[in-house]
Formats: structure tokens, sequence, C-alpha cells
């Protein structure tokens, strides 16, 4: 087992990465001194095992080679399920080839593989934080791990409809198109929370985001305050709002300057307790389980290399 690992996702990018690999793989041997290893996903969730695998190996960092729901299962196999490190010298590296690819939009890691092995190489790092949703899984209750963002509501149907269309359309216009498919039917719901112990407040909505990056949905920046290394959470609700009003303020959502409109309400806290209905739940673009009850964020959990 060699220092360096890398955790590659065949199918991401709509399966433009399995035939871009070897190419790739040269480009990074040229640039890194060392060997490294190479793991290639095969299953949903295998990204996990394979990154826990590395890391139990001796591997100290772990290069992520995909899109969101890559990087959101590498992070759930760095991290123990109480937050803390499987190892405290560990760190992750992005190499973001997959549809939506909008947690590197937040960070500004490079999107070139010379400069991200270049990056590799020098060994700089930065703490940021992750934050953890607690809902109901297929099996039973769950406690996951994110890194962008935590969403349900709306978003969360339009992100499985996304996940089971082709995305050869690319990321913005894959995530319109599911927009455009799935939000006119959704109906929306009554929520209640609590941020940081306070009080209780409801609210109908549309979508519920719990950000810790800034963007989601190929571009959209529903979160433009966020910060990863803040120690909390950015939470933004589309309340009662029909079809047709979100739609006429997508631009606004891109642009991030949409906070101040009628029915959109932002906090910020360290932790949130949710009383939902049945709700689907998207972590970083990936479709988890439903019904949330729990969300936190770990300051200062994953050490990236920038």
């Amino acid at each position: 087992m060699h220092d360096v690992a890398f955790v590659v996702n065949p199918a991401s990018g709509n399966g433009r990465t399995r035939r871009r690999w070897p190419r790739l793989e040269r480009r990074f041997s040229r640039i890194l001194s060392t060997r490294f290893d190479v793991h290639m996903t095969e299953r949903p969730g295998h990204g996990t095992d394979l990154a826990r695998e590395a890391i139990e190996d001796g591997a100290t960092t772990i290069v992520s080679v995909g899109g969101d729901g890559t990087l959101n299962e590498i992070v759930n196999g760095y991290l123990r399920p109480d937050g803390r490190r499987l190892n405290p010298a560990a760190r992750i590296a992005v190499f973001s080839v997959g549809t939506g690819s909008d947690f590197v939009k937040t960070t500004r890691f490079p999107t070139d593989p010379d400069a991200v092995a270049r990056r590799i190489a020098t060994g700089e790092t930065r703490a940021i934080d992750a934050g953890r949703c607690a809902c109901a899984g297929p099996a039973g209750p769950i406690e996951r791990h994110f890194i962008n963002i935590a969403e349900f509501g709306s978003g969360g149907a339009v992100v499985d409809r996304v996940n089971h269309t082709t995305k050869v359309l690319g990321g913005r216009m894959s995530f319109f198109l599911a927009i455009l498919r799935t939000m006119p039917r959704y109906r929306n719901t009554r929520v209640s929370y609590e941020a940081d112990g306070g009080p209780r407040s409801e609210v109908m909505m549309n979508d519920f985001i719990v950000a810790n990056g800034r963007f989601f949905g190929g571009g959209l920046m529903p979160a433009p305050d966020a910060d990863v290394a803040d120690g909390a959470l950015d939470v933004v609700i589309v309340g009662d709002l029909d079809f047709r009003t979100i739609r006429k303020h997508l631009p606004r959502m891109r642009a991030g300057t949409h906070l101040d409109l009628p029915g959109i309400a932002h906090l910020r806290c360290r932790e949130l307790a949710v009383h939902s209905n049945e709700e689907m739940i998207d972590l970083d673009g990936e479709y988890v389980g439903r019904t949330p009850t729990r969300f936190e964020v770990v300051p200062g959990a994953v050490r990236v290399v920038v």
C-alpha cells in the first residue's frame, strides 16, 4: 500500500471517467514523485469502503475522482461515525469530474489534473467542517456525514430524478430539466424545527437546505454566505412558494441574490432538530433516506489538500 490512494468512480461524468482514466492516470504519474494505488468503485457506497480500507492500510492521502456523490462516500469512509478522523494525519484531495461538481465551486479547488497533482505534491492542507444528518434509512435509522449540502423537500425529489436519468447533457441542464419535470408536482409541506436548542419554529416549505458549501444543482447558489470553515451550517428555507414563482427566481438563486425575497428564510446554527413528514433527503446530491430528524456541524472534521 502506498501513501497516496485514488478512489475513482468510473461511472462519474456520465461514464466519461471510465474512458478518460488511463490517460489521466499517466498525467498524475508524471507529476507525483511517489507511486500511488488506484481503486475503482463498483457499486453505490463502495467509495466509503475503499477509502476506509485504504486509510487502514496506511494511505494518508485519499484522492476523490468523481463527483460530489463520490466525495461524500469518501468522507464517510474517512470519518468515524462520531466525526473523528480514522487517521488524524489523513487528508482528502479532490479531482472533481462529476455531473454537478458543486463542492469545488465553493472551495475553488482546481479541476485540471496537473494542478491537482501539484497540490498533492506540495502537501499543503486546510481543515474544513463537515455536516452530519440523522434520518430514516432503507433499513432503519442512520447517521451520515456530508461535506457540501443536505436537502429535503422538492430538491430531494429533483436529485432523485437526476440520478435516475441520463446525465449526458451535463450538470446544469440535467438539473434544470429535472426541476421542470419534478417541482410542478411537488406539494408543499409543513415542517417544524429548533435551531441550537431554541424555541420551535414552524413553516410551510417547498425546499429545506442545510448548507456547508454554497452551491448545488449544477451551479445554483442557495447559500451564498456559507463558509466551509466557520463551524456553522447555513440553513435556507424556500417557503410556501408555487412552482411559477420559484422558476421566475431561479436566476437569482444562481446568482446568490435571493435571500431577501419574500418567502425565503435564512439562519445559521450549529445543530438543527427537525420534525417533518416523510421527505426524501439528499446529501451532496445523493439520495440517502427519508424523514430527517437532526443536522449538526462537525467543525474542522476534514483535512483537505489546498
